[in-house]
């Protein structure tokens, strides 16, 4: 890739961030916040930038935002999950294309390539999958047609790269590699809600991001959302501590609260149709795993209720986060676990306990079932929910699951350390008796000492 850029960096003197605004409100219809504006001024001055924000906060305007000064500039975005792509392609307000299976079967890989490097779309969003393939890089990439004009490349729910990063999608790992096959001109965002110290350290370096990159914080403390644990009182074979998620004064459907109930655990293969039911509301309560909502901006979710204890204080994070997306109204997070764990805390044993039972099923029913609409996902793969849950995994035989709690339990290397600092995160949770409202203080930048 030897062709100049042709697109426009600013500076602190030639950039009118009052005319960007102008600009932003016009295209956006809202107007933008100073921090998208502060991400977006970064972006536009070359500079790698990490958003740390909260869920539901129109995080991904930051990737729009500094393509509109310029109407040739476009946009790199990658994204974990096919429903998240195509819902930010739907909804976005340039032309956007996601290239995942709709897209690929309707159009075809050669002619949606073309009309990317053709410039028929402003921002174009992939998977770290097609983003690695040799295809994407000979077909788009090094095509000087959208090379010249590629403003920026942002990173949706950038913690995946920590989190999801093992065997389970190895192409979050080996960002790092296509960062090297982007000019070092090129900026690059990395945007997530739930963003803890050793995640953003991680991260940094996977990605290779600037000593001087900007970070753009907001605190994800959402206080319209009532926290709480509730410890079992029944068997967690019952599942009668659920019985609450009805009220027992129902009469129809709508006098049931929109419920999301986590668990570790679940066939994959309905999440598209689930979301699309929550949306319209004719669903009311779906036990789901991480990959239903993901990033996805279902505002009218009343209710979380968290089935027993969560892979990871990320995972804890990230599945609060979808109740009461409308912070216009009030919503409910519910914790459910046993009443060990609530006496005395969870331990490594617990934590290893809680992967490997979800690896374990994940594994036995791998081989009967596929999501067919995540195409970047192989056969099984999306049945493993602790990678969704915010857990590195090996995937494998026996010995494999047993080194896994090894990891877990003794900390070993890096991703031990990753696991074990989520674990001590979800400890603090479980077991304070402060407010936990404070979790959501300093846009979940959880220090050791909290």
């Amino acid at each position: 890739m030897v062709t100049a850029s042709k697109v426009h960096w600013y500076n602190s003197k030639n950039l009118d961030l009052e005319a960007l605004k102008a600009t932003a409100t016009r295209v956006l219809t809202r107007t933008p916040f100073h921090w998208q504006l502060e991400a977006a001024a970064a972006v536009l001055k070359g500079k790698d930038v990490i958003l740390d924000v909260g869920t539901g906060s129109r995080k991904t305007l930051c990737f729009i935002l500094p393509l509109l000064l310029d109407s040739s500039d476009v946009g790199l975005t990658i994204s974990p999950l096919t429903a998240l792509m195509i819902d930010q392609a739907l909804s976005a307000p340039v032309a956007t294309i996601a290239v995942c299976r709709e897209t690929i079967g309707s159009m075809g890989r050669e002619k949606i390539f073309e009309a990317i490097v053709d410039g028929k779309y402003r921002q174009v969003i992939v998977s770290p999958e097609i983003a690695g393939e040799r295809e994407f890089r000979d077909g788009v990439l090094v095509k000087a047609k959208f090379y010249e004009r590629l403003r920026v490349v942002c990173i949706d729910e950038a913690h995946c790269i920590s989190l999801w990063g093992g065997s389970f999608r190895p192409d979050y790992a080996n960002l790092g590699i296509f960062r090297a096959r982007v000019a070092k001109h090129v900026p690059f965002m990395l945007a997530s809600a739930t963003m803890a110290d050793h995640i953003q350290d991680d991260m940094r370096r996977v990605i290779h991001l600037a000593d001087d990159a900007v970070v753009v914080a907001v605190s994800n403390a959402r206080p319209n959302i009532a926290l709480s644990v509730r410890s079992m009182k029944h068997s967690e074979e019952s599942k009668a501590d659920l019985a609450f998620v009805i009220p027992a004064d129902a009469t129809t459907p709508e006098d049931i609260p929109i419920q999301l109930i986590y668990c570790n655990t679940r066939l994959a293969y309905r999440k598209r149709s689930i979301e699309e039911g929550l949306r319209n509301s004719s669903i009311r309560i779906a036990v789901c795993t991480e990959a239903v909502g993901m990033g996805c901006d279902m505002r009218n979710i009343e209710r979380v209720v968290l089935w027993g204890l969560p892979p990871s204080f990320c995972a804890l994070i990230q599945r609060i986060g979808r109740a009461a997306r409308d912070l216009t109204k009030l919503g409910e997070a519910i914790l459910v676990i046993p009443p060990k764990i609530i006496e005395h805390g969870p331990t490594s044993e617990d934590i290893a306990s809680s992967i490997n039972e979800s690896l374990t099923r994940a594994i036995d029913n791998s081989s009967d079932s596929l999501d067919t609409g995540d195409v970047e996902i192989g056969r099984g793969q999306e049945l493993i929910s602790v990678q969704e849950g915010g857990v590195r995994v090996e995937q494998g035989g026996g010995p494999e699951e047993t080194e896994l709690q090894k990891v877990i339990k003794q900390g070993k290397g890096k991703v031990g350390q990753i696991h074990s600092r989520e674990a001590e995160y979800l400890t603090l949770y479980i077991s304070t008796l402060d407010c936990r409202c404070k979790f959501g203080i300093s846009s979940s930048r959880m220090k050791r000492n909290s």
